[in-house]
């Protein structure tokens, strides 16, 4: 095999692994509507998710009542049982922030469940807990796929970073949805550029 056709197996290979399940069992497709959520200053254009440095003020708009920067899509997949997977791949573009939520896992009776945030450095993490989910994967430019596994039935979830398992933590009961783009944490900061393709989602 050339060099050529390696590459192109490589990149098939990547692109397969964001559209594809992981995990065990069999997995069935579901399609999900959404919402656009923009707030204070933050900007959900296609597939393209931007905040400004700081937020402009705004408390108006969907999910805009705390005034912190977001530009998100709110997806329609509300369930309170079974077990259910998100998968995508995000790209930075630009950051100049810190701390900044890409992605959630909502409990629509409490709140955010899990969010998955990114650091200045690169490193994922759980901005509910802290705890690290991956290191240094998110740097500006480079392509990062997310699955993430709730088994609402026995309470667990699970991430993984580019097919590989990396945080798993239990959870609670309630009605769940899932959200991605950009949000800023109680103690982040803008401006970022974010780029969400592939979403897709799963169910046993």
């Amino acid at each position: 095999m050339g060099f050529k056709h390696i590459l192109v197996a490589l990149s098939t290979a990547t692109f397969a692994l964001a559209a594809s399940p992981v995990g065990t069992g069999t997995w069935t497709s579901v399609t999900a509507s959404f919402d656009a959520q923009e707030c204070a200053g933050g900007v959900v254009n296609g597939n393209t998710f931007k905040l400004p440095t700081s937020p402009n003020g705004s408390t108006s708009g969907s999910g805009c009542s705390n005034g912190h920067l977001r530009a998100e899509r709110r997806y329609k997949n509300d369930y309170t049982s079974g077990v259910h997977q998100f998968g995508g791949q995000f790209q930075i573009t630009s950051m100049t922030g810190n701390k900044i939520s890409l992605k959630q896992t909502f409990n629509g009776d409490d709140g955010p469940y899990f969010i998955m945030g990114v650091k200045s450095n690169g490193d994922l993490y759980d901005v509910e807990g802290g705890a690290t989910i991956a290191s240094g994967v998110a740097t500006v430019g480079t392509t990062v796929t997310i699955n993430t596994i709730h088994d609402a039935n026995n309470q667990l979830y699970d991430v993984y970073v580019n097919g590989k398992k990396t945080f798993s933590t239990s959870a609670p009961g309630g009605s769940f949805y899932d959200k991605c783009g950009a949000y800023t944490s109680d103690s982040g900061t803008g401006a970022i550029t974010v780029i969400w393709s592939d979403v897709s989602f799963w169910t046993q």
